[in-house]
């Protein structure tokens, strides 16, 4: 019986294959949290069907421009890696590893927690993971979703897609949720730490003659009318890594707009597009809303926005990569885990 508490970091999940990419997809259209139908218990899953069959082939190729799957999981399971060293206690300046995947730390160690790693539409899914923290017993679980903003849509559907395989499998231990921690001060500071690192690599790297695009994962619009936070947190963000920087030239924008509904504005395209037409020749794009590589960051940022930079007369144009298992930023997902815990 383990008496150490499990930390679960929750994402998103992606393809492992173009031959998943459909089936993604499908788990992606049927999650209610996102896709809100009248009589979803008849319409959800012919909706996902349809959608899923139509978008396919055109997201595959997305796939196949960095490598024919989504680097997300292996860029996950090392931010678990490096969170479960973290949090590993016992003698000063004692560096314990976790094993690799789903498995705790290297026998010998004593760390604070074990990190497990739990996607919502690509495995391994929370049906898996509740079942290998039950057979495992552990009593206290403690979710922490890897989106520094709440959204109902990312961590809201990840902890309630976890809190149901609970229920079905009868497994009830106390659970605690982070809920979000873009305001932790590391997370920030690594923010801005990647920004000054990138922004070295230009030919003029004065800041007044680079646009800077803080790219955000767009939200419908209803959403955000509605409550969701996610706006505000976002913009919170923004303000704080503007804050920080002291840069002239900042814009937030959003990106990976689905369907005909309205959301959040400006969109990253027409800023692209605004920006080459007002003479901009250096930009530098960050994608705010994302601590891991994923398609929407190496590929709709990197090649797609990329291209319509060039085309837009932007000569100069570069993609921070996301924080991944960057220090600062485990150090403060280790500051906010150690907090819940009480330690």
């Amino acid at each position: 019986m383990d008496q150490r508490p499990a930390v679960v970091l929750l994402n998103l999940g992606g393809p492992d294959s173009l031959l998943a990419v459909r089936p993604f997809l499908y788990n992606l259209f049927s999650d209610p949290d996102i896709f809100r139908l009248p009589l979803a218990w008849l319409t959800q899953r012919p909706f996902a069907w349809l959608v899923s069959r139509r978008r396919a082939p055109e997201a595959a190729k997305g796939y196949a421009a960095i490598g024919g799957k989504s680097p997300l999981l292996a860029n996950t399971e090392a931010q678990a890696r490096a969170l479960q060293e973290a949090l590993a206690v016992g003698t000063a300046g004692a560096r314990v590893a976790a094993a690799g995947g789903n498995r705790p730390a290297a026998k010998g160690s004593e760390p604070l927690a074990d990190v497990y790693v739990c996607m919502r539409y690509w495995h391994p899914m929370a049906g898996e993971v509740v079942a290998e923290l039950k057979r495992r017993g552990y009593r206290r679980v403690v979710l922490l979703p890897l989106y520094p903003q709440y959204s109902v849509t990312t961590t809201g559907s990840a902890c309630n897609a976890f809190l149901r395989a609970c229920r079905r499998q009868q497994y009830q231990p106390e659970i605690d949720i982070i809920r979000e921690w873009y305001d932790e001060p590391l997370y920030q500071q690594a923010i801005v730490a990647a920004l000054r690192r990138e922004l070295a690599a230009f030919p003029d790297p004065r800041p007044e003659r680079v646009e800077l695009l803080l790219s955000a994962h767009g939200l419908p619009r209803r959403l955000a009318d509605a409550g969701d936070p996610y706006r505000e947190q976002i913009e919170a963000t923004t303000a704080a890594v503007r804050a920080r920087l002291g840069w002239p030239n900042v814009t937030l924008c959003y990106q990976s707009r689905v369907g005909p509904l309205e959301w959040l504005k400006p969109y990253t395209e027409d800023v692209i597009r605004a920006k080459g037409r007002a003479g901009a020749k250096q930009m530098l794009v960050y994608p705010i809303a994302f601590v891991s590589d994923h398609v929407e960051t190496l590929y709709e940022l990197g090649i797609v926005y990329a291209a319509l930079a060039q085309e837009s007369g932007i000569a100069h144009y570069r993609v921070v990569p996301a924080l991944n298992d960057d220090p600062q930023l485990i150090e403060a997902l280790r500051t906010r885990v150690q907090r819940v815990l009480g330690v």
